[in-house]
């Protein structure tokens, strides 16, 4: 793709929003009716977590609970029943709670379920407990997402670990802030020069099977090393010469989303160029098998350098 088209799309991502209703857990409301519902058009690549002290102080009067003797931070969420991972960016979350359940290869699939609804819960579930998601917890989750990401890129976490103290802290408060400049500025000076990218940091989520028990729903994710490149069968290699269907490593080409794919969930995705099972989404869109997965780290990824794709089955 042209630079201009990868900086747009790059915009793109940074300026997409999701509505989000907000709504007290009806069991730690005062009020009968349940209290008003926050609502937000919130940025797809930010963190729910970062939502909490607005919303201690939104609901701080229909709790039950004396609101003073309740942490903002031991806030969690839950859709249809299911606890949110809080280190996953709320897009991402979206995506696989959602989108994942609609039949992506339906020509009149039913319109995106939006306003995206969430409950909050402050009083904490002794059967499923969740680490208090404060400022620092979140800031080293976040972190530590970008250095594992850096390590798979370069071979090492020397780009990550040689930033200064200030573009650090930037890296950061960036994505809470979503200013893009600033974030393309850091991240672009830890990606690797073209052709020397070590492996894509490439996650997979892959959606609960439909008959499962949505507040048992839990997230497979595949991740694995994803070279940028892939060899190409040549007709000219012994077992060719031979009458072997596969042919032998010849000169590299780009590695696609569906070469990738292919390699990783042979199962749902048979052919590498066709979404005949599953389709691929990221950033809610879906996403062409085509799509060279090195432009899609350095142009699409979410703020902590990964590649997460959703995949969507088809009915």
């Amino acid at each position: 793709m042209a630079q201009d088209a990868l900086e747009t799309l790059q915009r793109i991502v940074w300026q997409a929003r999701i509505p989000l209703e907000i709504r007290l857990a009806a069991s730690e409301c005062r009020s009968f009716n349940e209290a008003d519902a926050y609502l937000i058009a919130y940025p797809r690549l930010s963190y729910l977590p970062l939502l909490l002290p607005k919303l201690h102080a939104f609901f701080s009067t229909s709790l039950i609970a004396d609101p003073e003797t309740v942490s903002p931070y031991t806030g969690y969420f839950t859709y249809d029943g299911v606890p949110l991972k809080w280190h996953l960016p709320v897009g991402l979350l979206y995506d696989i709670y959602v989108l994942s359940t609609r039949d992506a290869g339906a020509d009149n699939a039913a319109p995106t379920s939006l306003p995206f609804r969430l409950t909050l819960h402050f009083a904490p579930d002794p059967e499923k407990p969740t680490m208090a998601a404060t400022p620092v917890v979140l800031h080293d989750s976040f972190i530590n997402s970008v250095k594992e990401a850096d390590f798979l890129r370069s071979g090492t976490a020397k780009p990550i670990m040689t930033l200064g103290a200030q573009e650090s802290r930037a890296l950061w408060s960036s994505t809470q802030d979503n200013d893009l400049p600033t974030f393309a500025k850091i991240h672009a000076g830890l990606m690797p020069s073209p052709g020397q990218l070590r492996n894509i940091p490439l996650r997979v989520y892959l959606p609960s099977p439909p008959d499962q028990d949505p507040s048992k729903a839990q997230i497979k994710v595949l991740q694995s090393h994803i070279a940028p490149t892939v060899a190409i069968a040549t007709q000219n290699s012994p077992a060719a010469l031979r009458g072997g269907t596969g042919g032998g490593a010849g000169p590299a080409q780009a590695q696609t989303l569906g070469t990738a794919l292919h390699q990783l969930v042979p199962s749902l995705f048979p052919s590498r160029r066709t979404p005949i099972l599953a389709t691929p989404l990221l950033h809610g869109a879906p996403v062409p098998m085509s799509a060279h997965l090195e432009e899609l780290v350095r142009w699409g990824c979410y703020a902590d350098g990964w590649l997460s794709v959703v995949l969507a089955m088809r009915g």
